[in-house]
């Protein structure tokens, strides 16, 4: 199976290496990883991020997860 490589961005950076039948398949192992940081620290800290790279490191594409809430005029909160 062919190589990719996750790289991690949350103010610490870290990369992780997975095997992977296409670009697609790991596109969604990067989406896995991200839904499942999401999860565990919600809302997540803003900037995190995962790109997604192959054997070459050419980037194939970039994940952010945006949380945002915004109130109707005149609610008071």
């Amino acid at each position: 199976m062919p190589k990719f490589y996750i790289h991690i961005s949350d103010g610490k950076e870290a990369e992780v290496d997975i095997e992977a039948r296409d670009a697609q398949d790991a596109m969604n192992t990067g989406l896995n990883a991200l839904s499942q940081f999401a999860c565990k620290a919600f809302p997540p800290p803003e900037g995190v991020s995962i790109s997604v790279r192959n054997a070459a490191r050419e980037l194939i594409g970039t994940m952010e997860f945006a949380f945002k809430i915004t109130y109707a005029p005149g609610v008071r909160i």
